[in-house]
Order: structure tokens, then sequence, then C-alpha cells
């Protein structure tokens, strides 16, 4: 069965690739290079790109949360993040997953 990766991920073997080839002088293929970066890297290199997702999305909330309570005149708190999740977390993930490299992890 084929492994399914996303474009992110596929950008990082990529990269991992051109490392392999630099270090060893010689070509690898794609597919010796994608089976090495699923058993080397691909767990850690995960978590760290769910870390910075996640960071990143958090400076988006506080961001919005900081607006809106500027407009209210007060802390809306929970509330405009509460709000912000509803309204645009589906489609920042979208964005960030066509925006972001797999060199910002």
């Amino acid at each position: 069965m084929p492994n399914l990766l996303s474009k992110a991920e596929y950008r990082a073997v990529e990269q991992y690739r051109a490392q392999v080839v630099k270090e060893r002088g010689r070509d690898v293929s794609l597919e010796e290079a994608e089976s090495e970066w699923l058993d080397r890297c691909a767990v850690q290199w995960r978590e760290a790109r769910q870390r910075e997702i996640l960071k990143r999305q958090r400076e988006e909330i506080l961001r919005y949360k900081w607006i809106e309570s500027e407009k209210a005149q007060r802390d809306l708190g929970a509330e405009a993040a509460l709000d912000w999740i509803k309204r645009y977390a589906a489609d920042w993930r979208r964005w960030y997953e066509t925006q972001s490299d797999s060199s910002d992890v």
C-alpha cells in the first residue's frame, strides 16, 4: 500500500534526500529516501511541525482576541478564542498548509 504523505512531508523527504545524496556521494532514489525518512525522521518531524502549527495558531487567536477586545472595549477572553476557532480555524489550517514550508520546522 503506498504511503500517503502530505505536501509538506514530501518537501521534508526531498530535503532529506538531498542531504543524504550529499553525505553519501551517490544518488538515492526517492523511494529509498522516503523509507529512511519514515523510519528515522518522521515522528520527530511531525511532532515539531505540530508544535509549530499550534504555536502559530495560538498567536493568531491572541491577535484576534486583542483586536476584538479593543473593539468591544473589554477583555473578551475565551469568548474571542472560541469565536476565532469557530470562524477561522479550518480556513487558517488550510492556508497554513499551503504557505508553510518544511524548513520552518
